[in-house]
């Protein structure tokens, strides 16, 4: 097998399964957070630090990449970090701490 160069500041994490999900009766499963249940991932390699938002908007720029939230228009917004005049919107049940916010994603947080 050929050999990769080592990404800079990234470590590798080898394939395996772990148990992902929770039984908690306050998680919510349409969110993936439940029933608990094996799952197998390959190995990748992660950054050792923190990306910042500016890598991430050259990672966007460079491969086109849009999360889940631009994807389907939402996201959940923790409600303790919303502005002011925030418009109000429906909880996910089982997760009062969410608020969706239309339009929000990595780049606008609370939405438009």
């Amino acid at each position: 097998a050929a050999h990769r160069a080592v990404p800079e500041g990234m470590v590798p994490i080898p394939a395996g399964e772990f148990l992902m999900g929770s039984e908690d009766p306050l998680s919510y499963p349409a969110d993936g957070e439940g029933p608990v249940r094996t799952v197998y991932v390959d190995a990748f390699w992660m950054d050792a630090r923190t990306v910042s938002n500016a890598q991430f908007a050259r990672f966007v720029a460079d491969t086109g990449y849009r999360t889940c939230a631009e994807r389907i228009g939402w996201s959940f917004v923790f409600a303790g970090l919303l502005p002011d005049g925030f418009p109000p919107t429906r909880g996910g049940v089982g997760a009062p701490w969410g608020r969706q916010g239309g339009g929000a994603a990595w780049r606008p947080p609370a939405g438009p």
